[in-house]
């Protein structure tokens, strides 16, 4: 977990982490997170954060960063398609939101990108 500032910060990152453990759980048990061919990581939690505001016009959604790619804390966005990942890419840069990564599924586990 990243490092909070005080017990409200704290209360934000759990609750934040059981929603989006929430959110994937759901895509898994439906399989819809088998859909999602593209995840974009952030450098950190607040980052991710800060991108998960701006993907609402898009085709994505943010989720824990997959066991698949890190098996610690952080942000993903899984993107459904490359189309929507490169414009979902640009949009984030625009906004000043950095990325640490791209992966794309292969069967059942992702692979980085080489951007």
């Amino acid at each position: 977990m990243a490092e909070a500032k005080d017990w409200r910060e704290k209360l934000f990152f759990v609750a934040t982490g059981v929603r989006l453990h929430a959110k994937e759980y759901f895509l898994r048990l439906t399989g819809l997170f088998g859909r999602y061919r593209y995840c974009i990581s952030f450098p950190s939690i607040p980052e991710g954060l800060k991108a998960e505001k701006h993907i609402k016009d898009f085709k994505a959604v943010s989720v824990p960063i997959p066991d698949e790619i890190f098996e610690g804390c952080g942000v993903g966005i899984l993107v459904k398609d490359e189309e929507e990942l490169e414009r979902l890419l640009n949009h984030l840069k625009e906004r000043g939101v950095l990325v640490s990564g791209v992966f794309k599924r292969e069967g059942d586990r992702f692979v980085e990108v080489e951007r």
